[in-house]
């Protein structure tokens, strides 16, 4: 899969600098092959190893480590050698497992660089004979120029202005990468199962998303449009936000990335809920806000003739409300994955039931979301918080039961109802278990 972007052009071009700002502006890892090569090779540069070796054997070597960093890397900023794109093979590897982008700097401007900042590792950069200097250059140009795209930095340009031109020229690449990547096929992969075996999707479904901005909501809005192609009939998915007017909710960059994506935002304010908040909310308000988010998210499914509410909880959010249940006498139950709402008129859907946080954590990565904090008393339910004390009980649990949240997964859907405390079941004439305890 078309994963990674790799950054081609002559020595001097400045690969490795725009290619390290353009990384930290995806926030994601950036490669540089001469170091990663050296590393390699106990500490040999190229130019050294080309001095002692010979070009050919270079080549070879270069190119079995663009193999290895072609397999190794997902969605990586890669800074190639100057002559990577020219070598047999090179080309074809690159396309499989990304794009290019050729720096396009005038040989003039590469001189002048050159001669400023020494040529002492560049073996074959011949200072005192132009002819054969550009002889070099023109024979690369054609492998250059067969990359998906091109920037042409401007006399004074820095690494931030280039990668910034990059990503504009690349956007539709970087739009679509993230949803490549492995992780996000497996849990497409997992959603479909899950969705399957709970019948959460059926023809004709306008199904509402609540979006509250954090990566458990954005990403099942990216797996839901992508299951949307997948799936063997129409259905129409809707996202929405309540905005309860907390100071520091960035609901502007919500919007824009929500534009970005092609979605069609609902964005549903709700004035005079945060001072509300401030006077009644108390230590725990979160059981007030999410009556509030809930009230509104039901109200619009009326409104825009959805029969469908789906929320973002994840399978480690149902481990945690079956133990709050429990701990708190509430009875057996956690979040089902499609229950009943409105009194039977709609239904609740969580797609997500079945990930892990940690899944879902590892697949957001790549999308880079904007931070938009919707909940100011983030650091308070931290410190304080049930729910926050529960999650931290099941990673210390983990550690013991490196299976646990499977295993929760499985025991939640298999009730042994004649082994429970529960007087209904206690004259029931036949054994409901089947004999199993």
């Amino acid at each position: 899969m078309p994963l990674n972007l790799y950054l081609t052009g002559f020595m001097g071009c400045g690969k490795s600098r725009t290619g390290a700002s353009l990384a930290k502006q995806l926030k994601r890892p950036f490669l540089d092959m001469d170091e990663r090569f050296a590393a390699d090779h106990g500490g040999v540069s190229a130019g050294d190893y080309i001095r002692i070796h010979g070009e050919a054997e270079f080549r070879r070597e270069e190119q079995a480590l663009l193999r290895r960093l072609a397999d190794e890397c997902e969605f990586a900023v890669i800074s190639t050698g100057g002559g990577v794109p020219a070598y047999p093979g090179n080309r074809g590897i690159m396309q499989n497992s990304g794009i290019t982008c050729f720096l396009d700097l005038p040989l003039e401007a590469i001189e002048r660089r050159l001669s400023r900042h020494g040529v002492a590792q560049r073996p074959l950069w011949n200072p005192d004979h132009a002819d054969a200097r550009r002889a070099l250059y023109e024979s690369r140009l054609p492998a250059y120029r067969q990359a998906e795209v091109t920037v042409a930095p401007a006399p004074g340009a820095t690494p931030d202005a280039i990668a910034a031109e990059i990503r504009r020229l690349a956007a539709d690449w970087l739009r679509a990468a993230p949803v490549r990547t492995r992780i996000f096929r497996r849990l497409l992969q997992q959603l479909s199962r899950d969705a399957a075996e709970f019948g959460l999707f059926a023809a004709d479904d306008r199904i509402l998303v609540g979006l509250s901005g954090g990566e458990d909501s954005l990403l099942l809005m990216h797996l839901l449009t992508a299951l949307q192609r997948r799936l063997p009939f129409p259905v129409e998915i809707l996202p929405a936000t309540i905005d309860l007017g907390y100071p520091g909710f960035d609901r502007d960059a919500l919007r824009e990335y929500c534009q970005r994506q092609g979605w069609d935002l609902r964005l549903v304010a709700v004035p005079g809920i945060a001072e509300l908040f401030e006077k009644t909310g108390g230590e725990r308000p979160c059981a007030l806000c999410s009556r509030l988010r809930r009230g509104k998210l039901h109200g619009l499914l009326a409104e825009l003739n959805c029969n469908k509410l789906a929320l973002g909880q994840h399978l480690n959010d149902l481990c945690v409300s079956f133990l709050l249940a429990l701990f708190r006498g509430g009875g057996l139950k956690t979040m089902g994955p499609n229950v009943a709402a409105d009194g039977g008129k709609a239904r609740l859907i969580r797609p997500l039931w079945g990930c892990t946080k940690e899944q879902i954590h590892e697949a957001a990565l790549f999308f880079a979301f904007p931070p938009i904090r919707s909940c100011p008393y983030e650091a308070a339910l931290r410190e304080h918080g049930d729910r926050f004390y529960l999650e931290q009980l099941l990673r210390d649990l983990q550690k013991r039961f490196p299976d646990l949240l499977p295993a929760m997964r499985h025991s939640l859907g298999d009730l042994r109802t004649a082994h429970l405390l529960d007087h209904r079941y206690l004259h029931d004439n036949h054994d409901p278990d089947a004999g199993r305890l």
